[in-house]
């Protein structure tokens, strides 16, 4: 089954001197990834022990032998990360040719493993844009250590077709500019605001607190000794538009007050938050499910890549390294939750190291 996966990755090497193919020593790392290795040199010790089995199932060519674990480290280290996403996204195929409907995530996660040969590195920072519906990380990029989300969001929100997507992020993309450029993209936002934009929270707090809102929705939670309870209002922009201090934000048409209310052994906790959305809809249970599903983000992908995959215990750090691997473990993600069995991820991941064919089946089904 040689389909190419890394069809789109240019070989950085020294074609003279190359001894393994390319896309043997990729498909090698993204192999690694699923079947549970630490890293490259147990990649290599594994399809060495296995190598037989892995061509004889199409897995995998090694015309030359298997390369050492360093060899695959240096190749992974050299690609480049935007030509692997490309390569990867022409796998993932119609899944993200259009996002028309769907909610885009956009978060940040921090890899936190260091290398020891960096004193005072503590992990690469990586903006990751994530849909709700389909559970597909669908673009990514690495937050250089002297800036911040805010400076890479735009290019992310670029290289993204948003017509008819709603984009939801964290405070840090609450932004006039964020705003904008969603809305000239022709998606829709619904953007969280706290400190950063003091003024407009402000007056959003002093209207709710007065105003009876449009709309009201309260769900309740009960489970493993807890009860949590939601309460969404909204409003709209009109007495917003009446403050003289108020700057017109582009496209805003509904302001948002999610509180919740936490009680656990006894101990009770309260939060309210508050956001800003384009959407213009009258019923607050519209936007608690959006507010709700933003941060499946949290707990179906970036949960999965610190615990099932332990991103965080990677120490690959040089040149493109931990970029390449973070897209390979979010690709394997997906690979693994298409398999219809009643194995966790965990164990699927088990499996695979295990068992060639269940590899196999999972490399067709994706």
């Amino acid at each position: 089954m040689q389909i190419e996966i890394f069809s789109k990755v240019k070989d950085p090497r020294d074609l003279g001197k190359v001894k393994h193919e390319l896309e043997d020593v990729l498909r090698m790392a993204l192999i690694g990834v699923l079947c549970d290795c630490e890293d490259c040199d147990d990649i290599s010790d594994m399809v060495t022990d296995r190598e037989e089995e892995f061509k004889a199932a199409g897995l995998l060519k090694l015309s030359n032998g298997v390369p050492c674990g360093d060899t695959i480290l240096r190749v992974v280290e050299s690609v480049n990360p935007a030509q692997l996403r490309a390569s990867l996204d022409c796998c993932r195929g119609h899944i993200i040719e259009s996002l028309c409907g769907n909610q885009v995530i956009i978060d940040g996660k921090k890899l936190r493993g260091e290398n020891p040969r960096s004193p005072g590195c503590h992990g690469l920072y990586i903006l990751n844009a994530w849909v709700s519906e389909t559970e597909i990380c669908v673009a990514e990029k690495p937050v250089d250590g002297k800036t911040n989300e805010l400076t890479v969001l735009p290019s992310v929100l670029s290289s993204l077709w948003l017509t008819g997507a709603l984009v939801s992020v964290d405070a840090m993309g609450t932004h006039r500019n964020i705003a904008e450029q969603i809305m000239l993209q022709g998606g829709d936002y619904l953007m969280a605001l706290k400190d950063n934009q003091p003024i407009l929270k402000s007056l959003t707090e002093s209207i709710f607190s007065r105003t009876t809102p449009l709309s009201v929705y309260t769900t309740e939670e009960k489970g493993h000794g807890r009860v949590e309870k939601r309460t969404c209002s909204i409003m709209d922009t009109t007495l917003l538009e009446q403050e003289g201090m108020y700057e017109k934000w582009p496209g805003l048409k509904r302001i948002i007050k999610m509180e919740r209310e936490r009680t656990e052994n006894g101990a009770r906790s309260r939060e309210t938050i508050y956001y800003l959305s384009s959407v213009e809809k009258d019923e607050a249970s519209y936007y608690a499910m959006r507010i709700r599903a933003h941060w499946g983000i949290e707990n179906k992908l970036h949960w999965h890549l610190d615990v099932t995959f332990r991103e965080d215990m990677c120490r690959v750090r040089a040149k493109n390294g931990a970029v390449n691997f973070s897209a390979m473990r979010k690709y394997a993600l997906e690979m693994l939750k298409k398999q219809n069995d009643k194995l966790s991820l965990k164990r699927r991941r088990k499996k695979c190291m295990w068992s060639t064919e269940y590899l196999y089946k999972v490399f067709k089904d994706s």
